[in-house]
């Protein structure tokens, strides 16, 4: 039992880290998607795989399927498969270890036989495995990342035995396996060419035991046989190819050096989004994993204590080309590879980074102390960041706050339209919700939105407005459909835009509208600002929100009298009795969608403004301006009435009386 007490240990905390907080960060948009569309029947999650573009095989959403009628669909049961799978790849990795460095010295192992008397090698790249930041951060996700790094883990496990021990049922295992990695994600195809080409250089080098190029090569058929089936005649895959190898055509690809530095940061630091500035701590493992193939390329006893005879050259090369051959063909193919895709090669790295740290122990063991510190100081820094400041996305935090404040009647609109499987995840089902584009959201799936149509979208969004007093527009990865943020700028022209919040990737805007603001007092004016704007009048109504905000909603009635020469600035402030201000209000006069330079003489605008009116406002009279600017210079305009007398450079608009009740007068 002392024996097996090290790797035991790797274990548990290999539990621990991933367990905790494992719900602590709300679901990200594929998170959300594995949410969704594990709630559709496992036929149509099948026909729908089967036709989509941009979607892999359907193991991952079948296996969700079933876990979520047994759990249910909390953010930690969705996450909780995952953890497992990235506790189970420290055991894997230490089986895998210990046949590549000892050899076929003993009977065949398991991964749980392999807890005997590890040796210090196997133990350190297990522990660097356990601490890994990337590997943690994807335990914590509800994708199937890890689960392939496991079964990525095993089927080279499997190899090794099957190189060793060619028995039926070792090759039987490995075919299960890998029918299962391959069906998870496509990018697993890269794992069994490394696993292909070792078998291939083997066998034709392995002279006596040619005859058993047969074996290999129906056992190597064998296990792409489902895959091999799904690429040839599933049309999505068709789709996804075609679309990938047109847009690497059409579009510039980064150079090769910044792919492999985002790659090299993001599988050891995981700094997997936002890259925070400490993230180049990750280049420090980077001489230790080259200093690692170096050593790991040349036999002999002075590194592992392991006969020459034990150490094959493709146990050796078995790590070393796991680790390059997918890095370099997603390199010169797909330039713009997720990091997540190619997660299943972080094993060879901590390995090969263990064998550097060992090597430098050989030769004085202050440097290997020096070696294992440093591996350990850039795991705890991206480990620091993971659990701490390390955002992977607020629309939980969005979401809890827009239902506080969601009131009947209000309607939603969302601006991706992908992001409608998070908003279904989060937001009550109950809601009204509209997209941007307009399209019909699917029930279960994630959509391809097109882009946004100004000339069709106006229309759509005056008919929302004509529905409801209160519209709530989300936006995130809005530039997916709306690089010039068309919808946000034409509600502002069109209606009352009466708060935004803002969190890391989202955004929450309320607009009021027009159609449900009742004028309590409504004054003319024939007010000329800088001889080429004239104010004819003013609205001014309140609305009250089912959170108790209270809005002041004054129009402006604009009209152009020379063609504008400046993109005026409109300031509206509320002051209180000794002339502070206490709220203020700046933007073009009807927002950015039409600046004033873009108008005519004659042109007549409506403006609407807004001026929020806090709950803490003690009782009392307050006064509201507007003057206008230079935004250049920041000289405000003289306001000149209509008899040519000067009026200052802010024209009093109306009074509020705060009480009890808010009057205007």
């Amino acid at each position: 039992m002392h024996s097996r007490f090290p790797l035991l240990l790797l274990i548990l905390v290999a539990f621990a880290l991933r367990i905790y907080a494992l719900d602590a960060k709300g679901l990200a948009y594929d998170e959300a998607a594995t949410a969704l569309m594990a709630q559709a029947t496992p036929q149509a999650i099948m026909a729908f795989h089967w036709q989509a573009a941009f979607e892999h095989p359907p193991l991952w959403q079948l296996l969700m399927y079933g876990w979520s009628q047994l759990v249910g669909q909390s953010e930690f049961a969705l996450r909780f498969l995952p953890m497992l799978a990235g506790v189970i790849q420290v055991p894997l990795l230490c089986w895998l270890m210990r046949q590549v460095v000892l050899g076929n010295w003993r009977s065949p192992q398991s991964p749980i036989s392999s807890l005997q008397s590890p040796p210090s090698l196997v133990i350190l790249a297990c522990l660097l495995l356990t601490l890994s930041p990337v590997l943690i951060l994807y335990s914590q996700e509800a994708r199937m990342y890890t689960l392939v790094g496991a079964l990525g883990l095993a089927s080279l496990g499997l190899t090794v035995r099957i190189m060793d021990w060619p028995k039926r049922t070792v090759r039987t295992a490995f075919v299960l396996v890998n029918w299962a990695m391959t069906l998870l994600h496509y990018y697993s195809l890269l794992l069994i060419a490394v696993e292909a080409l070792i078998w291939g250089i083997w066998v034709l080098r392995e002279r006596a035991l040619r005859w058993r190029w047969r074996d290999y090569l129906g056992t190597l058929a064998l296990a792409l046989l489902p895959i091999g089936a799904w690429l040839a005649l599933a049309p999505g895959f068709h789709d996804t190819l075609a679309v990938v190898l047109d847009h690497a055509q059409q579009n510039p690809q980064p150079g090769l050096g910044r792919f492999l530095s985002n790659l090299w940061l993001d599988l050891t630091f995981g700094a997997i989004r936002w890259t925070p500035p400490q993230a180049w701590l990750g280049y420090l493992l980077l001489p230790l994993c080259l200093l690692g193939i170096l050593t790991w390329a040349v036999p002999g006893e002075a590194l592992v204590g392991v006969s020459r005879e034990r150490q094959d050259w493709w146990r050796r090369w078995l790590l070393v080309l796991l680790l390059i051959i997918p890095v370099v063909l997603s390199a010169l193919l797909f330039p713009t590879l997720a990091t997540r895709y190619l997660l299943f090669i972080v094993p060879a790295l901590y390995g090969l980074s263990a064998v550097g740290v060992v090597a430098l122990a050989r030769w004085w063991h202050p440097l290997g102390w020096s070696g294992l510190a440093l591996t350990l100081a850039v795991a705890g820094a991206g480990l620091m960041h993971y659990f701490t400041a390390y955002q992977k996305s607020d629309y939980r935090e969005m979401a809890r706050f827009l239902t506080a404040r969601l009131a009947p009647g209000d309607g939603v609109l969302l601006e991706a339209p992908r992001q409608h499987l998070l908003a279904k995840y989060y937001l009550p089902a109950d809601q009204t919700y509209y997209s941007a584009p307009a399209i019909t959201l699917p029930d279960f799936w994630p959509v391809n939105a097109p882009p946004v149509v100004p000339e069709e979208m106006d229309d759509v969004i005056q008919t929302i407005l004509g529905r409801h007093e209160r519209l709530w527009l989300i936006l995130t990865a809005e530039t997916e459909v709306d690089r010039g943020e068309f919808v946000p700028k034409y509600l502002t022209a069109v209606s009352f835009r009466a708060d935004c919040q803002e969190w890391v990737d989202v955004r929450l805007c309320l607009y009021l509208s027009p159609h449900f603001a009742q004028p309590t007092r409504t004054q003319p004016y024939q007010v000329r600002f800088g001889g080429e704007l004239l104010l004819r009048g003013a609205s001014f109504s309140l609305t009250n929100s089912a959170d108790d905000a209270r809005f002041l909603l004054i129009t402006l009635h604009w009209l152009a009298q020379a063609k504008p020469t400046l993109d005026y600035r409109v300031t509206l402030r509320l002051l209180d009795g000794n002339g502070v201000t206490l709220q203020q209000h700046d933007g073009l006069p009807i927002g950015p969608l039409l600046p004033p330079s873009t108008w005519h003489a004659g042109d007549e605008k409506p403006g609407y403004l807004v001026l929020s009116l806090p709950a803490e406002l003690p009782h009392g009279l307050y006064q509201t301006v507007v003057g206008v600017y230079d935004p250049a210079t920041l000289t405000p305009l003289s306001a000149m009435g209509a008899d040519g007398a000067g009026r200052g450079e802010f024209l009093p608009l109306t009074q509020v009386t705060i009480g009890e009740q808010i009057l205007i007068r």
